[in-house]
Formats: structure tokens, sequence, C-alpha cells
């Protein structure tokens, strides 16, 4: 069964979502989706990636943790349901859908990234 890019994508940000509570809350995304099992919230044992990530963001899971970390998962998950996560913030343009995947929670394009890593700091002397 050939994966589309969408599940891909879903994928890669349950994988960094994953990472991020297993880091900041000693939880993996396992124990998230059993939570939400238990509680009939999901009703498949296996639901989609799509699936998940609605599940995720209709039971506000996300916002029940204020750490940076988690504000920016909820930033990225916003931003793949209103279908922008690809945009770039900086300039509007699309991100490159390799590094998309291989970062979902990125916010600029290669261009913005490498723009803003040849500006000075501010207060640096040069």
């Amino acid at each position: 069964m050939k994966i589309t890019t969408d599940e891909k994508l879903a994928r890669a940000l349950l994988h960094e979502m994953d990472v991020t509570f297993q880091r900041f809350y000693h939880q993996s995304l396992r124990d998230v989706v059993q939570d939400l099992a238990v509680h009939n919230v999901l009703r498949t044992p296996e639901p989609s990636p799509q699936t998940l990530l609605r599940a995720i963001r209709r039971t506000g899971i996300l916002e029940m943790h204020s750490a940076p970390p988690l504000a920016r998962m909820r930033d990225v998950l916003d931003r793949y349901t209103r279908g922008t996560l690809g945009t770039c913030t900086g300039c509007g343009r699309s991100i490159a859908r390799k590094d998309l995947l291989h970062n979902p929670s990125g916010l600029l394009c290669s261009r913005c990234r490498r723009v803003g890593q040849n500006q000075p700091m501010v207060g640096s002397t040069i």
C-alpha cells in the first residue's frame, strides 16, 4: 500500500509530538493514544495519522501543558489543520516537501533560513 504524502507528513508530525512528549513529560504518544481510547475519543485500535491528529486537536491535550515546546506543537497542529503548515512564515513561499517531512515544525523555507543565518546578531560587531 502506497502512503500518500499527506499521511507521511502526518506521521512525521506525530513522531515529532512523540519525541516532545517523551522529552518533556516522560510520556509517549502511545500513552496518549491509550488514554484517548479509554475515554472513547478514539473508536479504532489503530487510527489513521490524520484521525489521531484531529483527536489530539479536538481534545485539547496540547493545551493542558504550558511548556514552550508544546505551545510550538499546538501552533504546528493548528497550521496543519488550516492547511498552512507548508507555507513559510517569513516570505509566504512553499517549504520544500523534503524539508517539511524532515522537520514538520519548521516555519521557514530554506531561503529564509539561509538569510536568517547570515544576519548579524543584534549588538554584535562585525
